[in-house]
């Protein structure tokens, strides 16, 4: 596994993977402001904000904002805002308002959601959630909310039938 260290702002693009355009890959990266453009990374820490571009990671933490375009990751965790835009995570976790054009999620949570047209999400932990035409919003806030207290109901179900053996 490799580990990038970023002082302040670096950016890790077509330039410093290499001559002919190609993949930068990297186990850990980490800085403060991060911005990434053709990567492929297993994890990504930054202090402030995340910029990731036409790349894949399995795991973004951003303690500000967060914009990923043409990419994708597993997890996607920001402290402040989150922009996706043709690209998709599986969960996307943020304090402030999650944006979504033309890109898609499985689970949503933030304070405010805006599905844009093309885009979709399959559960939506919202109290506020807009969707624009030609977006796809499988379960909402309240469906999505039974359906984890139902899972977590079963999880407690599970924990207790495995102590009593």
């Amino acid at each position: 596994m490799t580990t990038e260290t970023l002082p302040q702002t670096e950016e890790l693009s077509e330039a410093t993977a290499g001559r002919g355009g190609g993949l930068h890959f990297a186990g850990l990266i980490r800085g403060v402001d991060v911005e990434l453009t053709n990567v492929l990374a297993g994890a990504v820490l930054a202090a402030d904000d995340v910029r990731f571009e036409r790349g894949g990671a399995r795991t973004l933490f951003a303690g500000g904002n967060l914009e990923l375009r043409q990419g994708g990751a597993g997890l996607m965790v920001a402290g402040g805002d989150s922009h996706l835009r043709q690209g998709g995570a599986q969960a996307l976790i943020s304090a402030g308002s999650i944006t979504m054009e033309q890109a898609r999620s499985g689970f949503a949570i933030a304070p405010r959601i805006r599905v844009g047209r093309g885009g979709m999400t399959v559960f939506a932990l919202t109290p506020r959630l807009e969707a624009d035409d030609g977006a796809r919003v499988v379960f909402g806030p309240a469906a999505s909310l039974a359906l984890v207290g139902g899972a977590l109901g079963l999880v407690a179900l599970l924990v207790r039938a495995l102590r009593q053996r």
